[in-house]
């Protein structure tokens, strides 16, 4: 009966672990509270340069950015283009069950070059 109950409490004990080493791992958050998360950094009525230099503090990848057009936003149906101008930063990605996850941000900017919207977009690969 001892052992049993050893086993037990080193089962649940293995179980927390798992769960709260997954909820520390931001890219594991939902969209909107990422979008939060991001929001805090980049906050609304920052600049382009501001928002490249916190992207660059944190070591994100930035893979597209335009200070021509604004981006492609799928968020809506039809799709849009949201802002004059934009960065796109992959925040990384991570091993979900069974598919890889990516988390891709992109944020969007006025003629002005102030911050004006970020969309948060996870997308999961089979492959």
């Amino acid at each position: 009966m001892v052992k049993y109950k050893k086993f037990i409490t080193f089962f649940i004990s293995i179980i927390i672990l798992i769960i709260a080493v997954v909820l520390s791992n931001p890219l594991r958050w939902s969209e909107e509270s990422i979008e939060r998360y991001v929001l805090n950094k980049t906050p609304i009525n920052s600049s382009f340069d501001e928002v490249r230099l916190v992207i660059n503090n944190h070591k994100w990848k930035i893979s597209d950015s335009s200070q021509t057009h604004g981006f492609y936003d799928q968020r809506f149906r039809p799709a849009k283009i949201t802002g004059d101008m934009y960065i796109r930063a992959s925040l990384g990605d991570y091993q979900g069950i069974p598919f890889e996850a990516n988390v891709t941000i992109y944020w969007g900017f006025g003629k002005d070059g102030k911050l004006i919207d970020v969309w948060i977009w996870k997308t999961w690969d089979a492959l």
